[in-house]
Parts: C-alpha cells; structure tokens; sequence
C-alpha cells in the first residue's frame, strides 16, 4: 500500500468537489422530494396513533421527529449510487490508471464520497433549515439539543459503515458481472431493517435483538434515535461498540476482498 501524501489526498478531495458541484441542482431536488415520504410518513401514524397516546415507547410527535431526522442522516451519509460507479470502474478497467498512482483505490473513492456528501449537505442546508424551522413543533419537549453532539458521533459512525459496506459490495464485480440484483435485495433488507419503515425499537423484542446485532440500525436507525432522546446511557455505550466494531469489520473485509479481487483482475482498456 502507498503512503498517500497529504497534499495528494487533498487534491482527490477538491476533485470530487468540483465533479459534484456539477450535480449541485440534483442534489437541492433531492433533498426537496425526500420530504415527500415523510408526508405519507406523517398521515400514517397520524391514523395509527388515532386514540392512542402513545406507541412503542412513541408518541405522535416524537415519531415523526425519528423520520425528520432519518431525512437528516440520509442527507449527511448516503453514498450516491458509489457501488455501482466502483463496479463500472472494475468492468471498464477504469481502476487501471489508478493501480500504480500513489494513492489507494479505496482512499481515493473515500475522499470522493466525503466530497459529495459535503457538496450535498451544503445545498440541502438552507432548505433542510426551513423545513426544521417549519416542523420545530415535533420536537417540543424531545431532548435534541443535548443530544447533538452524540448524534453528530452516531451519524460520523454511520458515513463510515455506509461508505465501507457500499464499498464491499462493489468487489463483488470482481466475480460477477452485474452487481444490482445483489444490492437490489440487500439494500431491501438494509431499509427495512435500518429503521425506514418503522424505529428498530418499534418492533417484537426478538426482532429488535437480531437488528442490533447487523450493521444496519447503526446506519440509521442508532443516529436518529440517539438525537430524540430513545437511547438510554447504558445503550449508547452499546451501540457505540457496536457501530465502530462494524465500522472495522467493513474496513477490514473491504480491503480483503480488494485484494484478492486484483489477485485475478485483468487489467483490460482504461
């Protein structure tokens, strides 16, 4: 492995800046339709809670302050279809100008990904703030100001496990030919089990055991929940073991199959 010079690494990131400003009007359009499923999200519970003052340990508000903020966390970590770019750069034999650079292909795909979702967070900034300031009501009575900074530590867990596990699956195209079906199916798992649909503490306690235990809720889910206020202190110090030793495990598996990926690669066009 190369050691990357700082400067070098620096350069890559202000590329991806730059290539991502490009897409600066996508992005605004996607922040503006993600709120669209928190309507559907809002009208939901607003039947289900119909005579029901609380749900799960939720009550109307605080539920739909959890899906207020999973639009915040999908904003700051999300990666932008980066599988399927990596993928193409495998198939393609793009990865060939990259091979003998003195930059890792990993890192270099990392400091790309970083760009795009700052690019990202910096257009969705001003809308988000209105939308914020438009639902502040929701989050009456939640402790989130005090919970930012652990938050801001879950969601930082969260870019990395998404970041290297969307890596992972992108080494798959060193054996298969067409990655999408794989990540069609796991990325259907992912969001149900992340928390999309409903909080991971919404579900049978036998349920809840088996999400805590896969890197999914940690992705979403951990974040969201620390930021309202429905994780105790013995749970946080849990949940943070777990989301950073899902964070190594993806890092290491990554690199495994990256490795062993080139082992049987053909460098062809590129």
């Amino acid at each position: 492995m190369f050691a990357t010079p700082l400067r070098l690494q620096l350069q890559v990131f202000s590329l991806g800046v730059q290539t991502n400003l490009i897409y600066r009007w996508n992005f605004l359009l996607r922040v503006m339709v993600s709120f669209v499923p928190l309507l559907g999200a809002v009208f939901l519970w607003n039947a289900a809670f119909a005579g029901h003052p609380s749900f799960a340990g939720y009550t109307f508000k605080s539920m739909v302050a959890y899906f207020i903020t999973l639009i915040l966390v999908d904003t700051l970590t999300v990666p932008n279809e980066d599988d399927f770019q990596i993928a193409e750069d495998i198939r393609e034999g793009r990865i060939n100008t990259l091979l003998l650079k003195p930059i890792e292909y990993r890192l270099y795909r990392f400091h790309l990904y970083a760009a795009a979702r700052i690019v990202h967070a910096a257009f969705a900034v001003v809308p988000l703030a209105i939308a914020m300031i438009w639902l502040r009501t929701y989050f009456d009575g939640l402790p989130w100001l005090e919970n930012i900074p652990f938050a801001l530590l879950a969601t930082v867990g969260s870019a990395l496990i998404q970041f290297y596990f969307c890596f992972t699956l992108a080494m798959i195209a060193f054996w298969i030919l067409d990655i999408g079906s794989v990540t069609f199916i796991i990325y259907s798992v992912e969001f149900l089990l992340g928390g999309h649909i409903f909080p991971v503490d919404a579900f049978p306690m036998w349920l809840q055991i088996v999400c805590l235990h896969l890197p999914f809720a940690y992705q979403y889910f951990f974040p969201a929940a620390i930021l309202i206020g429905h994780i105790s202190n013995s749970q946080l110090v849990t949940g943070f073991l777990w989301q950073w030793a899902w964070v190594g495990f993806f890092y290491i598996l990554s690199g495994i199959l990256w490795k062993r990926g080139l082992h049987q690669y053909t460098a062809v066009g590129g």
